[in-house]
């Protein structure tokens, strides 16, 4: 087999284990074989699943299925990420104390849900932040003055370039694990359509935690927050390709937990109603051929493609996609402002000279 082939294995395999639905019984009776597991190692950290992967294996006792010099440092990697994200849970405790101390009540948002039980921190998912959301503009504003006195700052040069998004600048604390996003809304303004925040406000889940309250969204809001993570509708395949398989992993996972494994027919709707059909249509494809979640609206491979192509055959990938933003949004904002146009050949060019054939972009 080509190394472009053996990565292509080495990228379902991968799946195929972490799928939400897989079984022992299942992972063995399609076992990948030994030369793909270096190509399926290097896809997991290139895509930020390398301790779900480990979990994942300890979990289902199959380490000795691999070779002696893989299980340490799985072993390894597993303990790590634990080990961090029991001082985020521990973070996580202390902002919602913090917070609901000065009267406002926080709604946790995407992988900080992860946290929750108390053997979340050994579930295999990499949290790089934490993002909470309060609906209203005066609990935000009791919530920055939490944040300012525990002694968390901002850039304040980033001020005005978030002034229009979903979620204020992020602030960092010297002595904590993860940055924080106090988010306005979930989701950006142009994307209401999709998740409008008075209704996912109205389908808050509230509960005690740890002898706090906290908030979450609703089954419903919580899986298409996690799609919305996968993709945009002003996004190109290349974007969208470039998204790590944790997201689509995360909505697979909201999908097989909270629905039982299939797209209930009200958040298609949802999706349909809001635009998004056409950016949906290659994850929802994506996530069918990878993790078993069947797709509720017709197949679209163009993500699973560019995905494979892109292991394939790296520089002719990216001269497809490169191609194909020009003609797209991103050309069309070039246009706009042609000073970018050198930037973004430079870039290109680099690109072309290294691809990186298994890496997405940061």
């Amino acid at each position: 087999m080509g190394q472009g082939h053996v990565a292509v294995e080495g990228l379902r395999g991968l799946c195929r284990l972490l799928a939400p639905g897989a079984t022992r019984d299942g992972m063995v009776a399609r076992w990948p074989d030994a030369p793909v597991w270096p190509a399926l190692v290097a896809q997991a950290d290139a895509h930020r699943l390398l301790p779900a992967l480990a979990a994942t294996l300890i979990r289902h006792r199959l380490t000795d299925r691999l070779d002696d010099e893989l299980v340490p440092l799985l072993e390894e990697v597993a303990a790590w990420n634990t080990g961090r994200n029991e001082g985020l849970r521990r973070q996580l405790l202390g902002l919602s104390r913090a917070f609901t101390g000065a009267g406002v009540v926080p709604v946790w948002l995407k992988g900080a849900l992860a946290l929750l039980p108390e053997d979340g921190p050994a579930s295999g998912r990499m949290k790089l932040d934490l993002d909470v959301w309060v609906p209203s503009l005066d609990g935000q504003r009791r919530a920055l003055e939490v944040l300012d006195r525990l002694g968390y700052g901002f850039a304040a040069e980033q001020m005005p370039l978030y002034a229009d998004t979903q979620h204020y600048p992020a602030h960092f604390h010297p002595g904590e694990m993860a940055r924080l996003e106090l988010h306005r809304s979930i989701l950006p303004a142009r994307h209401h359509a999709l998740l409008p925040p008075d209704a996912a406000a109205d389908g808050i889940e509230w509960m005690d935690w740890e002898g706090t309250r906290i908030g979450r969204l609703d089954a419903p809001s919580r899986a298409l927050c996690a799609l919305a993570q996968c993709a945009r509708p002003e996004n190109s395949i290349r974007e969208t390709s470039e998204v790590p398989l944790m997201k689509a992993l995360d909505f697979a996972g909201r999908i097989h937990a909270d629905f039982g494994g299939a797209v209930p027919e009200g958040l298609t709707e949802r999706v349909v109603q809001a635009g998004w059909a056409g950016c949906t249509r290659p994850v929802f494809t994506l996530t069918e051929r990878y993790f078993g979640i069947p797709s509720p609206l017709p197949a679209d491979d163009r993500l699973v493609r560019a995905l494979e192509r892109g292991l394939r055959h790296p520089r002719w990938n990216l001269a497809v996609l490169a191609a194909g933003s020009v003609f797209g949004v991103r050309g069309r904002s070039l246009l706009r402002d042609p000073r970018r146009i050198a930037g973004a050949v430079r870039n290109h060019l680099a690109q072309l000279r290294t691809p990186r054939s298994h890496r997405p972009v940061e």
